[in-house]
């Protein structure tokens, strides 16, 4: 009995093979982009209803768009993050599918949490909740892909530039870490206070909070990085 064997893609192959990933994962994303207008319809105007009420009328489509915008925000910034890691590669295997598959997974869910961000009867906690756990979910996945690649499998990308690839690595783990931590906080006090509704609501500044030291952080880093690495040139 004959066994058909997949023989191992020459190198201009392969080469078209990892466009194609990059290309499909290109194509989610503008899919899922592009999904998250069509939540957005314009109300019901009845007729002769006076100018002076259009304010009223119009009014739950701000909260909509906000979070339309917001929405569009984190996903083209996700993309660009995707971009960036995705210039190192020069070839892919299995696990570099799956982890990149498990990502877009969560970038196809901001439609619906976006949705859910929009709909106002609602209780407000609820939903932020789901927002956040799929923002979270995108973080997580990002440092899993970039840990794939730059730790566990370094000969999948280009030679050199070591430096831009540990700066990289380093900006998606605290990005991660800190949404990881935000979230433990939240949980928290959800479990210690689950009547105080104030107490819930301050936790959600957490995770800002922590963007923006993580944001100096990685500054920081970045500063004392570069200037190890001209002292090492210099003393070449």
């Amino acid at each position: 009995m004959s066994m058909s064997v997949i023989k191992e893609s020459k190198p201009a192959h392969r080469e078209f093979e990892l466009e194609r990933l990059i290309l499909f994962s290109d194509a989610v994303f503008a899919i899922a982009i592009t999904l998250l207008i069509i939540e957005i319809k314009l109300p019901h105007i009845p007729a002769n209803t006076p100018v002076a009420n259009y304010g009223e009328i119009f009014k739950p489509l701000i909260g909509e768009f906000i979070a339309f915008a917001a929405s569009f925000m984190f996903i083209g910034n996700f993309w660009v993050r995707h971009l960036q890691l995705c210039r190192f590669l020069q070839n892919y295997n299995e696990g570099l599918i799956i982890r990149n598959l498990l990502f877009l997974f969560f970038i196809v869910a901001f439609p619906f949490s976006a949705s859910a961000m929009m709909e106002v009867s609602v209780h407000f906690m609820l939903p932020l909740f789901i927002y956040l756990c799929n923002l979270a979910g995108c973080m997580a996945t990002l440092f899993l892909l970039s840990y794939y690649i730059f730790q566990r499998n370094p000969n999948l990308t280009i030679p050199g530039h070591a430096t831009e690839k540990e700066l990289l690595y380093q900006r998606y783990k605290y990005n991660f870490l800190t949404m990881a931590t935000g979230f433990t906080v939240i949980a928290m006090v959800y479990f210690m206070f689950p009547e105080n509704l104030m107490y819930q609501r301050i936790s959600y500044f957490i995770i800002p909070v922590l963007a923006l030291f993580n944001h100096f952080r990685i500054k920081i880093k970045k500063r004392n990085t570069l200037r190890l690495v001209h002292k090492g040139d210099k003393n070449n």
